[in-house]
């Protein structure tokens, strides 16, 4: 049972972290996202593409973030491909790690403003965050790829 729950904890969080990811690498004005995404997202997520991309890159230069470019593109790559590894469970503790410290930047420079709770809180950062770090103190558990190649 508990390697069910670490997989079902992996595919939601590594599921979150790709679709978050995906507009940060892929987006910006005039794209559009994957047909499968579109449906898939809903309505509100071909918005969140357009917007991205530069837009994220825009936004972390605003928050004062050293090398912006830079960031971005880290922390784009971190939730799309951490996301898809997390899904998998490859390499999972170090991809955890990687997540976790991810949201807990977004957590402190984009959200923390806003408080806790609410439209822009830092309460999903969080919540994704502590699931990465859950993932990584614990592993992947016995149905992943690390388990399969160890």
């Amino acid at each position: 049972m508990k390697s069910i729950g670490l997989l079902l904890l992996r595919l939601v969080a590594g599921t979150t972290l790709f679709v978050h990811g995906y507009p940060k690498l892929f987006g910006g004005p005039g794209k559009t996202p994957h047909p499968l995404l579109a449906k898939t997202m809903g309505p509100n997520y071909p918005a969140a593409v357009e917007r991205s991309g530069p837009g994220f890159t825009a936004g972390l230069q605003r928050m004062g973030v050293p090398y912006p470019e830079v960031a971005a593109k880290a922390s784009a790559l971190t939730e799309l491909g951490g996301g898809i590894a997390l899904a998998a469970g490859v390499m999972t503790r170090p991809v955890a790690l990687a997540a976790a410290f991810n949201m807990g930047v977004a957590a402190y420079k984009a959200h923390w403003k806003n408080g806790f709770y609410g439209q822009g809180g830092y309460e999903f950062p969080l919540l994704l965050g502590t699931a990465c770090l859950a993932l990584a103190f614990t592993g992947p558990g016995a149905i992943s790829l690390d388990s399969l190649f160890s």
